[in-house]
């Protein structure tokens, strides 16, 4: 008998941890700020649609917009889908908090009573949640991605957890290595690190540890002189550590990677990403291609990406992880671990689930985010104005479906994408932007 799977949505937990910290001291004006900013990320929950098997039940933050429509549209009946009805930054403690969705999650197990559980981050309410299903409920919980070792896992997720497990694997050198930069205790010692880096001819990037979705990055290059008055302007810098590294710009590469890594066999590469981003900092999509393993970066990239991995697993850690990387000069960059599921693990399982297991023989699959639509528009006219853009892998072989569809109101928009190949799916990004008409 197939154990019940249970994905619960937990994407915003992490940055609503980051966004309390640092905007609730920040602002002055009497808000916080706080659900401005996440108001904006929900609809990163809608990705969850494709984790582990397409039949299953999704706890999100708010429910799924327009499920009903994707369901039918990709053939996705088993979708079970409820939210909680309080919010407090933790969807597992918001979940516990209601007791009719806990009474669903335990009828979900079945007569077997137990339940796979797949979150998208690890955190400290996790373990609350799962002792809650087996105390009151007699529901045993599976976690294949979940370490135990919660502050393991706390620390690998930070800027400086990265630079720290890197550094005593000797990858401050080599053809994979992470940016010439420090670590600072506080604030206080940021301005000397900045002016540090620029003496020596070169730009260089500031990092909250803890920062999520490219929040609180500020750049410097030689010659500028607002260094101090940009840092005490920033409200994502508070009493956590900050990473001063080497900004890399000019020819270069987004490159990504995600490792799956068991309790009880060696780690293996999941998929590997090209991120196309708008500007420095804002990312907007993500491709996998076959085309990707020919590129120079790839075999540097996996090879280091396989020792961290390696390294992790020693110490204790269970569970997915990506790496983001800046490829350029024949070096590559690590630059932010990720160790949770990351902002492009459903575009693997979507090809996956969709087109088949070794969908990358014969297709491209990306996702791609689309800001700046009309406030208000809804699927029909998305639908309108795509036309025949819009095709279900089902039934063809590329196309365009609109995914994350709870933010859609707002005019934020994301697509995937399918194409027998990298340049066809980019044409079809290409096409699909022309066809949505102007926005930014």
């Amino acid at each position: 008998m197939t154990t019940p799977t249970l994905c619960v949505c937990n994407a915003v937990d992490t940055l609503h941890d980051f966004a309390v910290r640092t905007l609730r001291t920040a602002r002055t004006d009497g808000g916080d700020g706080v659900e401005e900013l996440l108001s904006e990320c929900y609809a990163q929950q809608d990705q969850a649609l494709f984790w582990g098997p397409l039949e299953k039940m999704l706890i999100t933050y708010e429910p799924i917009g327009e499920l009903d429509w994707q369901r039918k549209f990709l053939d996705l009946p088993g979708v079970v889908n409820l939210s909680p009805a309080g919010r407090t930054g933790s969807l597992f403690a918001d979940a516990l908090a209601d007791p009719g969705l806990m009474a669903a999650v335990a009828a979900h197990a079945g007569p077997g009573r137990r339940l796979r559980l797949i979150p998208h981050t690890t955190t400290a309410d996790l373990w609350r949640f799962t002792e809650a299903l087996f105390t009151d409920h007699g529901v045993a919980v599976e976690l294949p991605e979940s370490t135990p070792l919660q502050s393991l896992r706390d620390q690998l997720d930070t800027k400086t957890g990265l630079r720290d497990l890197a550094a005593d694997l000797g990858m401050t050198d080599g053809p994979c290595r992470i940016p010439p930069g420090t670590h600072c205790a506080g604030m206080d010692e940021v301005p000397a690190a900045v002016r540090a880096m620029l003496a020596t001819g070169r730009p260089c990037i500031v990092k909250p540890d803890r920062g999520e979705a490219s929040l609180g990055l500020l750049i410097f290059r030689p010659g500028d002189d607002d260094i101090d008055a940009r840092l005490a302007a920033s409200a994502f810098h508070g009493d956590d550590p900050v990473v001063v590294e080497e900004f890399l710009d000019g020819d270069i590469a987004f490159p990504s990677v995600e490792y799956a890594v068991p309790g009880d066999a060696p780690p293996r590469l999941c998929y590997t990403t090209d991120m196309l981003f708008e500007g420095a900092t804002h990312l907007r999509g993500n491709v996998t291609a076959r085309e990707l393993r020919d590129r120079w970066w790839y075999r540097p990239l996996t090879a280091g990406g396989l020792r961290l991995a390696a390294e992790m697993q020693r110490r204790g850690y269970r569970g997915r992880f990506g790496i983001d990387a800046i490829a350029r000069d024949g070096t590559v960059y690590l630059h932010d671990l990720n160790a949770r599921r990351t902002g492009s693990s459903h575009v693997h399982e979507f090809g996956a689930h969709l087109i088949g297991p070794h969908y990358l023989n014969t297709h491209a699959v990306g996702n791609y985010d689309f800001y700046g639509l009309p406030a208000g528009i809804d699927l029909p006219e998305v639908l309108r104005r795509l036309g025949r853009l819009v095709a279900s892998p089902r039934h063809a072989g590329r196309g365009v479906v609109p995914t994350e569809l709870t933010d859609l109101r707002t005019g934020r928009l994301s697509c995937m994408f399918y194409a027998p190949s990298l340049a066809a799916l980019h044409d079809l990004i290409t096409r699909t932007r022309a066809a949505l008409g102007p926005h930014r």
